[in-house]
């Protein structure tokens, strides 16, 4: 919404250049950390009991929240070399008062997910709906009624300070009124903390082809003792995995989905640094850049939300949460896909009318990022995730990295910033096809396991028959 607002307020390509700079630099410091800790305490939250999941969870918020400000008063420190480094010369108006939007903004993404685990979909609707309203609003009214830029990152400030008011007050609460948690089902129930969990979890007899998905991971997680002697046993019941302890554990999780996303971001940030190198920090040629490698709306929080209901039911039942993943996956096949490609067919007709005359040059790199959607729609690394087979990502994430430096640097002299594009959407392909390779080696899982290919095909096919047409 605020990519599509700023043009038809008159606000400059330069100006939106200097958003999409600040944007760029959230990405690079966040996004890292933040993923591969999420999807840790994703797993790490179905492993300790009910009683216990709710002060882990307010553990993890609030450290979240102390790294936020380490880190961004580190980052502010050292903004000139860090802004230099990025080609941004002494950095965008405004960036301090952005970094305290980052300060509450990142511990309210951790948040919403802590909502849809602890089963309070009300809760999440209307936090959510706070956030994206108020984010909009303090952003455009300022520019709306002519205030400079730095005056809006200001508003923004204040609005993220009254977001950390909402989550500090929902910890607080939580706090003196505490209550087990209650996760939501994979298939929709409301309870996965009790038995049905349990009959999930156990639901395959003898050794698990998966290795730490299954009994070995169970028994070190419950001292070796099965559910029922765990219900009789006062010790366990009332000691087991503190949330202290878990939160040690969340970080032996974490560290190599760390490391994996971190390199992963530094696939995604290498793009907008080349392009600021090459182009020498002109800010128009980066907006056209930024507006055109521009993913699907809302594409990663649907393929996010999706691995948050897949991703517990890997780690309790492996062999039916492949099933769980394949079914989901078809599903997002026909919504993402579907769009992706009436998007491409239509977008000769639409793209100036939403986006203006400015960015008439983006369009032929949005055409070409949609491809995008074809890697983002292979999950291999949820499965990975769950059956603990993570400390070699980075590996992988650092052969991703590698193949879009030298895509880049051979492609953007012929093509210039659709090499740029290109060089992505092959980088990220290849890195999903090494990580289903490495799953099938790891554990004898084929991607036919957890992918339709036949719809799969399909839809690759028809989107590549659409871009030849309209290009």
């Amino acid at each position: 919404m605020v990519a599509l607002a700023l043009p038809r307020l008159g606000v400059g390509r330069e100006v939106i250049g200097e958003w999409e700079s600040l944007l760029y630099v959230g990405y690079l410091l966040g996004f890292g950390w933040l993923t591969g800790l999420l999807q840790a305490y994703l797993v790490q939250v179905r492993t300790i009991r009910p009683q216990e999941a709710a002060a882990f969870s307010r553990i993890a918020i609030s450290g979240v929240a102390v790294f936020s400000a380490v880190l961004l008063a580190v980052a502010a420190g050292l903004h000139r070399p860090l802004f230099s480094f990025l080609s941004m010369g002494d950095g965008p108006p405004g960036w301090w008062y952005f970094f305290l939007f980052l300060l509450t903004q990142w511990p309210g993404l951790f948040f919403e997910q802590v909502l849809i685990i602890r089963g309070k979909p009300l809760a999440l609707v209307l936090f959510g709906g706070f956030s994206a309203l108020g984010f909009v609003l303090a952003l455009l009214a300022p520019l709306y009624y002519g205030a400079g830029f730095a005056h809006a990152m200001f508003v923004l400030a204040a609005f993220a300070g009254v977001k950390g008011l909402v989550v500090g007050a929902w910890l607080g609460y939580d706090w003196f009124n505490p209550s087990p948690v209650q996760p939501p089902s994979p298939q929709g129930g409301s309870n996965v903390g009790g038995e049905a969990a349990r009959s999930a979890r156990d639901s395959t007899p003898g050794p698990s082809p998966w290795g730490r998905g299954g009994e070995a991971a169970r028994s070190a997680r419950d001292g070796g003792l099965t559910p029922d002697e765990q219900d009789n046993n006062p010790d366990i019941a009332s000691n087991a995995a503190p949330p202290l302890g878990a939160g040690w554990l969340l970080l032996q999780t974490a560290w190599p989905l760390i490391l994996y996303a971190s390199v992963g971001a530094l696939v995604t940030a290498f793009d907008p640094w080349f392009v600021n190198y090459w182009y020498e920090g002109d800010e128009d040629v980066f907006a056209t850049f930024r507006y055109g490698a521009r993913e699907l709306p809302l594409l990663a929080a649907i393929t996010n939300g999706a691995m948050v209901v897949v991703l517990p039911r890997l780690a309790e039942a492996p062999s039916a949460g492949l099933d769980l993943l394949k079914q989901t996956s078809r599903r997002l096949f026909h919504w993402i896909f579907g769009g992706a490609i009436f998007l491409m067919a239509t977008s000769g007709w639409w793209w100036t009318l939403v986006f203006t005359d400015l960015f008439t040059e983006s369009l032929p790199l949005f055409q070409a990022y949609l491809f995008v959607v074809v890697s983002r729609l292979l999950f291999p690394v949820p499965v990975l995730t769950a059956l603990g087979h993570t400390r070699l990502l980075m590996v992988f994430g650092l052969l991703e990295l590698t193949f879009n430096v030298v895509l880049s640097i051979l492609l953007v002299p012929a093509f210039g910033l659709l090499g740029i594009t290109w060089a992505t959407v092959i980088a990220y392909l290849i890195d999903k096809v090494c990580l289903m390779a490495y799953l099938k080696y790891r554990t004898g899982i084929a991607p036919g396991r957890y992918t339709d290919w036949g719809w799969f095909w399909g839809y690759v096919a028809t989107m590549s028959l659409v871009y030849f047409m309209v290009t």
